[in-house]
């Protein structure tokens, strides 16, 4: 049996404008008093020794998971959901409406996803996976990280999972490292992309789409 359409979307910089979904989230942490002043040195520490914070997770370490979890949920109804883009939603919409499988591949915290996922009506969804030993966040990662190539691992195991025919699909992503997820897929676009994402779009012939012109904050109403 063929496989099911997909539209896969990353989300910071593609559904969302502005700051990633995990900034926001460290942001909310420090003003609900939840992160402690070694949590932001662990933050800054990574900084300083060249480690991106995509990679860096020590700031959760001891967290109690089910607590990180609910205040992810608080953070995304609170602060992330009212700055999703109306034409990015508008557009998993219509994918949606035309029976193609909506995903989500982003390098967010998978607490973060999960919500998002779930406001959305999407099964389909991959993101950082946080590990969690004896009900507590130990600030290590599990699995492929999604970023760069290991988006295109990620990719695979959503294709498997949920039986995705990745050849006729599409993928909207904005960063340059994205490139590897959108080679993948028969209808790669480009979505408010960086100059190098712009630059290699128009030589290969990608649609670019921009989902920040304009556009107003969408509420949970629209």
């Amino acid at each position: 049996m063929p496989g099911k359409i997909a539209a896969i979307f990353d989300v910071d910089g593609t559904l969302l404008a502005g700051s990633s979904m995990e900034r926001i989230f460290i942001n909310f942490l420090v003003r609900e008093g939840e992160l402690r002043p070694d949590a932001l040195v662990r933050i800054l520490g990574g900084a300083l020794a060249g480690t991106p914070l995509r990679a860096n997770k020590s700031y959760l370490r001891g967290g109690e998971y089910h607590r990180i979890c609910s205040l992810a949920r608080r953070c995304f109804e609170l602060e992330i959901a009212p700055r999703l883009l109306p034409s990015g939603v508008g557009c998993l919409r219509r994918h949606q409406a035309s029976g193609h499988e909506a995903a989500l591949l982003s390098g967010t915290l998978d607490i973060l996803l999960a919500p998002l996922a779930d406001h959305l009506g999407i099964r389909a969804a991959a993101a950082t996976e946080l590990e969690v030993l004896g009900g507590r966040l130990t600030g290590r990662i599990i699995g492929h990280h999604p970023f760069g190539e290991g988006k295109v691992e990620r990719l695979r195991e959503m294709s498997r999972r949920f039986g995705l025919d990745i050849p006729q699909s599409f993928a909207y992503a904005d960063h340059y490292a994205d490139r590897h997820m959108l080679e993948r897929v028969g209808h790669p676009v480009a979505v408010n992309p960086d100059r190098q994402l712009r630059a290699l779009a128009e030589s290969r012939g990608w649609r670019i789409e921009d989902f920040t012109a304009g556009e107003q904050a969408w509420s949970a109403a629209a």
